[in-house]
């Protein structure tokens, strides 16, 4: 089981930044993420968003459309199947500081951890300021009860990531809207997800109460600069 040390969220604008100390989570819909298109790179759209089933070519027979046969060696592409319904859940996302893929960690290994925990630079664009909650039990807690308030459908959870050209079958039901391409694998991403079951879906607010008391805004850059990791022993990086 992963521990989560810490959240980090980064924006654009400071404004945005101080709404969230605020207690004010914008959450967008999953199916917005899938259709976003970034203008520099893969950083916060993904067409594999909202994905149930992952089917390769090479593992499939032959598909068959009314009258019609596709051999799967005329497929170009895996054949990806999206929930529609869950493309309208709403949902908020966080880097996290999680020891995921670190059981032990030694002196030999503590500069690896202290890498894998600091902001990867391809995540700088996503914004100029990052809010840094350093109590992620008590964040926890707090939307949590924010989501049983609204007596809505909801959960909390880190993202898995999965290899596109490998994986095949159907994602795990416990896990739907959890699941993001491997290249994605850096920005480490804890996700809030909440079904409103709205007839018009769209963007929503979650308010979660002032959360001053855990969380500091500073930059992408002060925060790689000022993480330090400190063992039992006073070994540090």
């Amino acid at each position: 089981m992963s521990t989560i040390f810490a959240f980090v969220k980064l924006f654009e604008n400071k404004e945005y930044a101080e709404d969230f100390v605020n207690g004010k989570l914008f959450m967008n819909t999953i199916r917005s993420f899938k259709e976003y298109k970034d203008e520099s790179g893969e950083l916060r759209g993904d067409e594999y968003e909202g994905i149930i089933a992952l089917y390769q070519p090479e593992k499939l027979g032959e598909i068959k459309v009314g009258d019609h046969i596709i051999p799967a060696s005329d497929l170009a592409a895996p054949i990806v199947m999206h929930g529609d319904h869950l493309q309208n859940h709403n949902v908020f996302c966080i880097y996290s500081l999680n020891s995921r893929g670190h059981h032990n960690v030694s002196f030999e290994t503590l500069s690896e951890f202290k890498r894998t925990l600091s902001l990867h630079e391809s995540c700088f664009g996503l914004g100029k300021f990052c809010v840094v909650i350093i109590n992620a039990t008590k964040f926890i807690e707090r939307c949590k009860s924010a989501i049983e308030k609204l007596n809505v459908n909801g959960n909390l959870g880190l993202v898995d990531y999965f290899n596109e050209h490998e994986f095949h079958g159907n994602m795990p039901e416990n896990k739907l809207g959890y699941q993001k391409r491997s290249l994605f694998a850096h920005q480490r991403e804890y996700r809030i997800k909440i079904d409103i079951n709205s007839t018009e879906p769209g963007p929503y607010h979650l308010n979660v109460g002032d959360l001053s008391d855990i969380a500091l805004i500073t930059t992408p850059k002060e925060f790689n600069d000022q993480l330090e990791l400190k063992l039992p022993d006073g070994s540090h990086a």
